[in-house]
């Protein structure tokens, strides 16, 4: 990529070609007139949510393990530990650490149930369509028969013409 498409791709009316071209040279081994840029094209929105959706879980379930092995930890340095009337310490529980019925962590998990329930809707729908297209073929004798059984109407060869 060269210093007036990078120019062009920071989108930064400060920064110069030539700037960009004088801070190559100075710190680039070979030619700094051209560099191997990558620039991810931008995903369709879909695929943006369903991204945002998959760090959302992601992060929940970071959390809930975090917690569980933070009580595994301190229940490990609990075993044989008792308090000051000799009776010993109960256990911990990981939701001692995250409360997945705490209104942020419920917003978050609401957030993402309505996310995945608009993905759920838009594949039925899709699949509706595709069966009301297959039943219209069907039904039209357009559909293979090994599909539907039965009879299907064949074309005719042009060979078979009479010349009329």
């Amino acid at each position: 990529m060269g210093a007036e498409t990078i120019a062009r791709v920071l989108d930064d009316r400060t920064v110069a070609g030539a700037t960009i071209l004088r801070h190559l040279k100075e710190h680039s081994e070979g030619d700094g007139n051209a560099r191997m840029v990558e620039v991810e094209p931008d995903l369709p929105m879909r695929e943006r949510v369903y991204n945002i959706q998959l760090m959302q879980v992601s992060e929940v379930e970071r959390r809930i393990a975090m917690a569980k092995t933070r009580a595994d930890d301190m229940n490990r340095e609990r075993e044989n530990l008792t308090d000051a009337e000799g009776n010993p310490y109960p256990k911990v529980d990981w939701s001692d650490f995250y409360d997945i019925l705490n209104k942020d962590a419920q917003a978050a998990i609401g957030t993402i149930l309505k996310t995945q329930g608009l993905v759920d809707k838009r594949e039925k729908a899709q699949g509706d369509l595709k069966l009301g297209l297959f039943e219209a073929m069907a039904s039209a004798g357009l559909a293979p028969k090994a599909l539907v059984g039965g009879f299907v109407p064949q074309l005719q060869s042009g060979e078979d013409d009479d010349g009329d």
